[in-house]
């Protein structure tokens, strides 16, 4: 959906640019520019013609007007743009385009800032709620449970023995032999790894609200505690070691469900921000090439000539006229 609302701009401005760029012809062949003047006919008094007298007649614009543009650098357009958008577009005369090029990279980076600032707000926001809501170390208990009585249900043998603190010093590999393989997909990090590691800490408020079935079991509206004990999981079918959360168990999960929507809520903001950075840097490159073939076209010399020239016609020479165009 980004991508599309992205793609959009990206035509829409190209559009208006191009819209632009389609009164090139306008300044490169001005009305008065193509004015025939006829300053030597080359015919003498009898009306015989003096090839000798013969000229070109010479454009319609003034010395002046065929070097409109020459001191500009198309080079040096492109960089300005290509620094600040709309530099290149007003050092070629083009105020206008100018100001739609920096008004856009300046409401590009109002939105970087702006949404950035506010999925940063929101990311505190589902941090502190999870750390309010959610206790691991309930979760790493039901977990240990499960490891030292799932086996023995299924008539194995292999049970884990050790203590809580041997459980929790385990790995991930060694730790999924004691557990079921439906629900339990990924090691939950200590305290220890999310202090030594951004990632891990961010892993950490990813898995306990994406991952219900295997985390459900540390939300406060969950699990049920009487003087520091836990007594039961509301919302849990008995039969099974993953937490359900199924409607005809209550459906309790609901602190999980309303983190999961503030951390959409945070990450969408900082996409907004992200999306902004493309605009920018997209508003950088489509200036500079503007500006860049702006300065070509302005560079270029239209002229409309118009002459006579010797012809042999019959064995004689003759002055017949023509109209030239030179681009």
């Amino acid at each position: 959906m980004n991508r599309t609302i992205l793609t959009i701009l990206c035509l829409l401005w190209s559009s208006v640019a191009l819209a632009a760029d389609l009164r090139l012809s306008e300044a490169l062949f001005q009305p008065d520019a193509t004015k025939l003047f006829l300053t030597s006919s080359g015919l003498t008094p009898s009306g015989k013609p003096d090839i000798s007298a013969v000229e070109p007649v010479k454009s319609a614009k003034s010395s002046a007007e065929n070097t409109a543009g020459s001191e500009l650098n198309p080079g040096k357009a492109l960089i300005l743009s290509a620094i600040w958008p709309g530099a290149g577009e007003y050092y070629a005369g083009y105020k206008w385009r100018a100001a739609a090029f920096t008004l856009l990279e300046l409401a590009a980076w109002t939105g970087v800032i702006y949404f950035y600032n506010q999925g940063m707000g929101k990311d505190k926001e589902f941090k502190a709620y999870a750390d309010a809501h959610f206790d691991p170390d309930v979760y790493r208990q039901k977990e240990y449970d499960i490891a030292r009585t799932y086996n023995v249900g299924r008539g194995d043998t292999t049970v884990f023995t050790g203590s809580l603190a041997d459980w929790t010093a385990l790995n991930w590999e060694t730790k999924l032999r004691f557990l079921p393989n439906e629900g339990f997909t990924h090691d939950l990090p200590t305290d220890e790894q999310r202090a030594a590691s951004k990632s891990d800490d961010q892993q950490y408020y990813e898995m306990i609200g994406k991952y219900i079935k295997q985390f459900g079991f540390g939300w406060d509206d969950v699990f049920q505690m009487v003087g520091g004990i836990i007594t039961g999981y509301l919302g849990d079918d008995p039969n099974t070691p993953q937490y359900d959360n199924k409607p005809e168990f209550g459906g309790f999960a609901q602190r999980s469900l309303h983190y999961m929507d503030m951390r959409y809520a945070s990450n969408q903001r900082l996409e907004y921000s992200s999306i902004s950075i493309q605009v920018a840097m997209l508003n950088h490159v489509m200036s500079a090439l503007h500006a860049s073939f702006t300065v070509r076209a302005l560079k270029r010399k239209a002229k409309a000539e118009v002459g006579f020239h010797k012809i042999e016609h019959n064995g004689r020479p003759l002055a017949v006229g023509g109209l030239n165009f030179r681009w």
